[in-house]
């Protein structure tokens, strides 16, 4: 999915790429900042969970492999 936006005020306008939005949906925008930030999280939580992976420790419990 492609989008051409423009913001005039309070207000965002979509000048091109509409039709691939899916119909009836919430889309999210996120600016290419913070989809770096969820990447280096999302990558953060999977490296905790490689160990156990690389162990065979199929059975270990989630407490020992992220803050919860």
């Amino acid at each position: 999915m492609s989008l051409t936006i423009k913001r005039l005020g309070a207000d965002v306008h979509v000048l091109h790429g509409a039709e691939t939005l899916p119909d009836g949906e919430v889309v999210e925008l996120f600016t290419a900042g913070e989809l770096s930030e969820l990447q280096r999280e999302r990558l953060e939580a999977l490296n905790l969970q490689m160990p156990s992976f690389i162990r065979g420790d199929e059975d270990e419990d989630a407490e020992e492999l992220f803050k919860l």
